[in-house]
């Protein structure tokens, strides 16, 4: 997805730059001060292009909408029993209330990988981290279990 989307902008961007004049001021600015005729109504400059695409981009960094909203950390406490940490981004889209269902599901993958029936819930709970960004947290203890819930 990053790499298609790199590709489109540098296409524009080489396809703008055919319509420009081909000399650099030796003094001012480098980008020039052309108007580029996107469609036949509109009309538009490079240097607003080229805020725009920056400004885009500045957007997708800071809530990168691929990356998983939970951060977990794990730590295994005995042979059966795991403590999970979980960190919510600090800035995100979305994503509030799974924190329990996070939880559950890597209690899951766990249970799983290591050939348990299932796994109990010893301790569990969810706060706000205040810091200078707060930041969503949810913190629990399971046991593994064999046989059946």
């Amino acid at each position: 997805m990053t790499r298609v989307l790199c590709a489109l902008i540098a296409a524009g961007l080489l396809a703008a730059c055919s319509s420009l004049d081909r000399t650099v001021p030796a003094s001012g600015s480098v980008i020039p001060n052309t108007k580029l005729q996107l469609t036949p109504g509109y009309a538009t400059t490079v240097e607003k292009l080229v805020y725009f695409g920056g400004a885009a981009y500045l957007l997708y960094v800071v809530l990168d909408p691929m990356s998983p909203n939970w951060s977990i950390d794990e730590a295994k406490l005995s042979e059966d029993t795991y403590f999970l940490g979980m960190k919510m981004k600090r800035v995100h889209t979305g994503g509030d209330g799974e924190a329990r269902m996070v939880f559950n599901r890597r209690a899951e993958q766990l249970a799983r990988a290591g050939g348990y029936a299932g796994y109990e819930i010893l301790s569990y709970s969810e706060g706000i981290q205040s810091d200078l960004v707060a930041q969503r947290v949810g913190e629990g203890v399971i046991q593994l279990r064999h046989g059946t819930r």
